[in-house]
C-alpha cells in the first residue's frame, strides 16, 4: 500500500516540471537580452589624431590634403594655442557638408564648435575649441575656372648654364661671422679672443668651460651668443647635448630649458641653434622658444640645419630680431676648403648687401680667419657684429 502511494506521487509531479520548462527558457532569454543591453559597447569614438581627421573629412568633400594650408599661423590666446588652417572647396555644397561633418566630429570629441552665423558668405571661419588647443578653420570657395588656351610649343634646345651674377666692381657688403661650439675646453680661447672683435662666439651651455669661455671672449670685446642645443632628426640616436630643446616638451619644460641655458652662458645677447633639424621645423616649438627670447630681449640667428626650418618665421611673428646663416665656413675642415667658403661669404655679402657666415671654434678655422680677415675690407666686405645684421 505504501509503495503504491509513493509511485503515484512521483508520477503526478512530472507534468508540473514539464510545464515549467518553457517559462524557464523565456526567463533565461530575457536575462541574456538584459545583459547584452547593459554590457554592449558604447558608440565608437574616433581616436585618430584630430589633424588627420580634419584632413580625411576634407578629402571626402573633394579637398586634397596637399591643398590644405596648415598652421598659418599659430597664435597664442591666453593659455591656448590657436592653429589657423585654410581650405578651398570646389562648391558651396561641399563646404557646407564639411561644416556638418565638423559639428558631428566636435560632438564626438567633446569639443566646442562655433559655426559662423552667415553660411551664405563666400569665406567663413569655424572654430573647434579643445581647451589648450583650438583650430580656426577658414573655408573659401574656389573661383570659377576660365578655359585655358594650350601653350604654343617651344622649340627644344640644349640647356645652357645660367651665368652667375657678378657684383659691381665697387660693390660692398656687410659680413658677420659667428663661431659655434665654444665651451668644451679653453685651449682655443686665446686664438679666438685675438680675432677682430666683430667675430661673435656662440657658447654651448652646461659644458665644463661654458661660463669661463663666455667671460673670456666677452672680456676680449667679442659678442657672446648662446648656442642652444635643439632636437635633431633621428633623436635620441643623434644627441644634441645637455640642455636641449625637445619637440615633446610642455610649455613649462621648454621655458625652464631656455632660461637655464641662458643663465649658464653669461653675457649672451642672442641665440643660434645647435643641430635642431627637427625642432626648428616645428612651428609650435619655435613659437614657444621665441616667446621666451622676446620676453628677455634676445635676438635669434637661424643656423638653417634644415630647409624645412620655420624658426625665422616664428621669430618675426613674436617680434624677435632675427636673420639667417648664408654660408657654412668649415663643414670641410681643411684650410683650402675654408678659404673657398670665406670667398663665397664675401661674394654673397657683395651681391646681397649682407651675409652671415657660421663656422666652428676649430684650430684650422681660427688660423684661416686670422690670416684672411685683415684683408677682408680690400675685397669689398665690411666685417660687422652678428647683432648688426638682425632686425
Amino acid at each position: 500500500m505504501s509503495s503504491h502511494r509513493t509511485g503515484r506521487k512521483k508520477g503526478g509531479s512530472s507534468p508540473v516540471r514539464r510545464e515549467m520548462i518553457p517559462w524557464i527558457v523565456v526567463a533565461l532569454a530575457a536575462m541574456v537580452v538584459v545583459l547584452v543591453f547593459i554590457f554592449r559597447p558604447g558608440p565608437e569614438v574616433e581616436d585618430s589624431p584630430i589633424e588627420d581627421r580634419l584632413l580625411e573629412l576634407a578629402a571626402q568633400r573633394g579637398v586634397p590634403r596637399r591643398s590644405v594650408v596648415v598652421d598659418d599661423p599659430i597664435t597664442k590666446v591666453d593659455d591656448a594655442f590657436v592653429r589657423t588652417w585654410r581650405f578651398e572647396f570646389g562648391d558651396r555644397a561641399a563646404r557646407d557638408g564639411y561644416v556638418g561633418d565638423l559639428e558631428i566630429e566636435g560632438a564626438a570629441r567633446h569639443a566646442r564648435v562655433v559655426v559662423p552665423p552667415d553660411l551664405a558668405a563666400d569665406e567663413i571661419s569655424l572654430l573647434m575649441d579643445f581647451g589648450p588647443e583650438a583650430f580656426d578653420l577658414k573655408m573659401t570657395l574656389a573661383s570659377p575656372k576660365v578655359a585655358e588656351i594650350p601653350p604654343t610649343p617651344v622649340p627644344t634646345r640644349e640647356p645652357t648654364a645660367t651665368p652667375r651674377p657678378q657684383p659691381r666692381p665697387d660693390a660692398r657688403g656687410k659680413l658677420a661671422i659667428l663661431l659655434d661650439d665654444a665651451g668644451q675646453k679653453d685651449d682655443l680661447v686665446p686664438a679666438a679672443s685675438a680675432l677682430p672683435a666683430e667675430v661673435g662666439i656662440a657658447v654651448l651651455p652646461f659644458l665644463p668651460r661654458s661660463a669661463e669661455t663666455a667671460n673670456a671672449v666677452y672680456a676680449a670685446g667679442h659678442e657672446v651668443w648662446l648656442h642652444l642645443p635643439m632636437e635633431p632628426e633621428n633623436y635620441p640616436a643623434n644627441k644634441p647635448g645637455p640642455g636641449a630643446v625637445l619637440v615633446g616638451m610642455s610649455t613649462d619644460e621648454l621655458r625652464t630649458t631656455v632660461h637655464s641655458a641662458l643663465n649658464n652662458v653669461p653675457h649672451a645677447i642672442g641665440v643660434n641653434n645647435h643641430m635642431g633639424s627637427k625642432a626648428t621645423a616645428d612651428l609650435k616649438t619655435m613659437t614657444w622658444v621665441m616667446q621666451e627670447l622676446s620676453a628677455r630681449g634676445m635676438a635669434f640667428i637661424d643656423s638653417r640645419t634644415t630647409i624645412a626650418t620655420v624658426a625665422e618665421k616664428a621669430a618675426r611673428a613674436q617680434g624677435v630680431p632675427t636673420n639667417r646663416r648664408r654660408v657654412f665656413l668649415d663643414n670641410d675642415r681643411n684650410a683650402a676648403a675654408i678659404r673657398k667658403q670665406l670667398d663665397e661669404a664675401v661674394y654673397r655679402c657683395r651681391i646681397d648687401g649682407e651675409a652671415i657666415a657660421i663656422g666652428h671654434l676649430d684650430p684650422v678655422t681660427l688660423q684661416v680667419l686670422a690670416e684672411e680677415l685683415p684683408g677682408l675690407s680690400a675685397r669689398g666686405a665690411d666685417l660687422v657684429n652678428p647683432s648688426d645684421l638682425v632686425r
